[in-house]
């Protein structure tokens, strides 16, 4: 399963990575991410038994240099990743953002990836 790759991969930077939203308590430095769309390869025969999700990955901390020196790992870590499941990892967009929940003080950047990979 192509979230479990990501949550190893991501978590080995930053332990406190969450799919979607982050637990009641949680202390920052911490990453989510959040599965945008999946399109699905086809080609003259039907589906290929490919997909190619983008993700948004969103890295969390109480100062602006430590999220974007997280998010700066991620993206070195994830940017041109494959293995046997994913033929492409590619980073298609990076925001520096800040959070508009509860915890204004929070700064937020977004890097957005799309992954090729076979289901």
């Amino acid at each position: 399963m192509i979230e479990a790759t990501l949550t190893s991969k991501i978590a080995a930077i930053c332990p406190q990575t969450y799919p979607v939203v982050v637990p009641k308590g949680k202390k920052a430095p911490f990453v989510t991410y959040t599965r945008v769309s999946t399109p699905r390869l086809r080609d003259f025969n039907g589906p290929t038994g490919m997909a190619m999700p983008t993700f948004r990955v969103d890295a969390y901390a109480l100062d602006f240099d430590e999220a974007k020196s997280i998010a700066n790992r991620i993206r070195l870590a994830l940017d041109g990743y494959r293995d046997a499941e994913i033929s492409d990892c590619n980073l298609i967009n990076e925001q520096d953002l800040s959070d508009l929940t509860s915890n204004a003080d929070l700064t937020r950047i977004q890097l957005e990836f799309k992954i090729t990979h076979s289901e």
